[in-house]
């Protein structure tokens, strides 16, 4: 008979209390290189608490970490990151004095994965025991603690407060072993990839702890460190007669076996045989995916199975926890796996990876400020005989207005699009701004798309901050010329994949061009012709229209093809009285995420500032006033249905 994970009270609205390790991995982009020849890393969040709480709270758990990060920049960016991945950071503590651990990790697939830990009384064992809060932690169904957090007399300390308090508090206590014998002074300080020395006073330390456990994760050496026996089945014999916790073996490309104190015959799940690419954060993929079954009272085979295909999943890609799926990912790989040979490199899968790695573009509505314009601004300047230089100035100004209503409204997601030629020391600054930033990428005014560097593409974008959106104004439409629809398509898949290799945001403009037919019908069928040459953008940014029937007619195209994406709509210079319609319509469907208007909120200004009626101290005050009219009229305007 199949066995049913515990069930738990379903009123505590929080799943699982990562205790531990929180760190930044530096990963090698130089894949089979030694490490010392590396010449770039990707940053990543790592440590084994971290990425599982990264990794649950992908697959729809709610989850927390418990530790303590530096109040250096690599801890800012661990917060960041567990923002915005929707883990509870309330137990996430602070330090002046330690810096954030770092990881160095090589690639060299099969076998060879070379790892430094730089840990030195680091900032994640900075947790003190008062840190366990018994009213946070009633909250909770789950605490996890990991061995790395018994590595220190402080530490274990700490753990074994947390333990107490969870037991006190009717938590569940799951220990993931994560035995780094480096991290146990029992290697080289450089030896981070060893994976394996017998210690009884490792033996020692974990076992006291076994009795109060419910849940125990491990490899086969992990469980024989626990266990302190030279073979395996001993060592699950010697847990077992102080532990009656369900008992997770992890075995790699095998799969996993599930001991309860119940059966007579371990519990096991299909494996998903795949390529390596990287072993790094294969064990706290499965623990993330089998957890995601356990605490949600799901058969064991079914927690098993998931931790398989996360696990699995994981070690396909580059890092840990970015590499780590959602719930859609894994149920698509599963479903999929037998019948698709090529499932992990299907478009439909990356897609939805993408879009777990940037988040869902509706959860993600943008209020964007869009003065970007550089032809539009330099014909202006021609007609009145002015500098350009008057441009630059002006958009400062704008900048100005933008700050002014960025800082009265904290809650809003307030954005600002900007080019470099005329507005790069405004990006400058905007790279610390705190609000979103997103930058044109296309050269004004060229058909087909030109790209406004002469660098190459991946150069340029891999050199601007990573959270920045790309924005490209694309002409398209159903009834170009051949060769002129062939070179849009194939400059638009080169731009696509270049985004989806830095992992950056990527809002497409499609206008249809002038002397060809314009209505719903034509953008619903050039939005179809993307679609079919697999081109996904994050966002779509649209015309409104004066009639629902139109919103409509294209917005099931997007339904047909690509449900989650969002919808920016532009304003066409348009009086903002008009405004209050085309948000009704536009907010009817659930594809509207926000607005990117530019010329309605900036023209009659830029006018005013360039003829010299209006001092350019008035200009912000004046961009400020119409930029809140905008917020005020999308925030009033008809609410999309649930």
């Amino acid at each position: 008979m199949p066995s049913t994970s515990r069930p738990f009270d379903p009123t505590r609205v929080l799943d699982l209390i990562c205790m531990g390790r929180v760190a930044v991995d530096l990963y090698a982009e130089q894949v089979f290189s030694p490490l010392e020849d590396a010449q770039s890393f990707r940053k990543y969040l790592g440590g084994c608490a971290g990425n599982i709480a990264v990794g649950t709270s992908r697959l729809g758990l709610k989850s927390a970490m418990f530790s303590c990060v530096g109040t250096d920049d690599m801890g800012k960016f661990l917060r960041k990151q567990l923002r915005h991945e929707g883990v509870d950071i309330t137990l996430l503590q602070d330090t002046d004095d330690h810096l954030t651990a770092l990881v160095l990790l090589g690639v060299s697939p099969p076998e060879r994965f070379p790892l430094i830990f730089y840990r030195e009384n680091c900032a994640d064992m900075q947790i003190q025991p008062e840190h366990a809060d018994p009213e946070y932690f009633k909250t909770a169904k789950a605490l996890q603690i990991t061995g790395t957090g018994l590595t220190t007399p402080a530490m274990r300390e700490a753990s074994r407060q947390a333990v107490k308090v969870a037991k006190e508090s009717g938590c569940a206590v799951i220990l993931d072993i994560d035995y780094r014998p480096v991290l146990w002074g029992l290697t080289a300080a450089g030896d981070g990839e060893s994976r394996f020395v017998a210690s009884a006073s490792v033996t020692g330390i974990l076992q006291p702890l076994l009795p109060d456990l419910d849940l125990i994760i491990g490899t086969e050496e992990e469980v024989m460190i626990a266990g302190g026996k030279a073979v395996l089945e001993d060592s699950l014999e010697a847990i077992r007669k102080i532990s009656a916790a369900t008992i997770v073996l992890k075995r790699g490309a095998l799969g996993c076996e599930v001991f309860t104190p119940a059966a007579a015959e371990s519990i096991k799940a299909r494996p998903f045989p795949i390529e390596v690419l990287n072993i790094l954060g294969a064990g706290d993929a499965f623990a993330s995916g089998f957890l995601r079954g356990w605490l949600r009272g799901e058969r064991l085979e079914t927690c098993a199975l998931w931790g398989n295909a996360n696990g699995a999943l994981t070690v396909t890609r580059h890092g840990c926890s970015p590499a780590m799926a959602s719930f859609t990912e894994l149920q698509h790989l599963i479903e999929n796996f037998d019948r698709d040979p090529k499932v992990l490199a299907s478009p439909s899968l990356l897609r939805l990876h993408q879009r777990t790695v940037l988040g869902m573009p509706r959860n993600q509505p943008l209020k964007v400020l869009a003065f970007d314009h550089r032809r539009l601004f330099e014909e202006s300047c021609s007609l009145q005989e002015i500098s350009t230089t008057q441009i630059s100035k002006f958009k400062q100004l704008v900048f100005e207005g933008f700050k002014q209503v960025n800082k009265e409204n904290p809650e809003e997601a307030l954005a600002l699009l900007v080019d470099p030629e005329f507005g790069g020391s405004i990006l400058q600054e905007s790279a610390y701004g705190g609000y979103h930033v997103g930058m044109p990428i296309e050269r004004s005014g060229s058909f087909p798309v030109e790209w406004l560097t002469e660098k190459n593409l991946y150069e340029y974008l891999v050199q601007c901050p990573s959270t920045w959106f790309v924005k490209v104004l694309w002409n398209y439409h159903p009834h170009l010329e051949a060769t002129h629809k062939l070179e849009q398509l194939a400059r638009l898949r080169k731009l696509q994949s270049v985004c989806d290799a830095l992992e950056r945001r990527l809002m497409l403009e499609m206008i249809l061009p002038e002397g060809l037919r314009k209505d719903g019908g034509m953008l619903a069928k050039a939005i179809e012709e993307v679609y079919e040459h697999q081109l996904f953008p994050h966002w779509w940014k649209l015309n409104p229209t004066d009639t629902q029937a139109e919103w409509d007619q294209f917005t099931a195209m997007l339904d047909r093809y690509d449900p989650e994406v969002g919808v920016i709509v532009l304003g066409n210079n348009a009086p903002l009285k008009q405004f209050e319609q085309w948000f009704r319509i536009v907010r009817s469907t659930p594809h509207a995420c926000g607005f990117a208007i530019g010329r309605s909120i900036f023209w009659e200004p830029w006018l005013d500032f360039s003829s010299g009626t209006v001092e350019a101290q008035a200009i912000p005050g004046l961009i400020a006033e119409r930029y809140q009219q905008m917020i005020d009229l999308w925030q009033h305007s008809q609410a999309p249905p649930a």
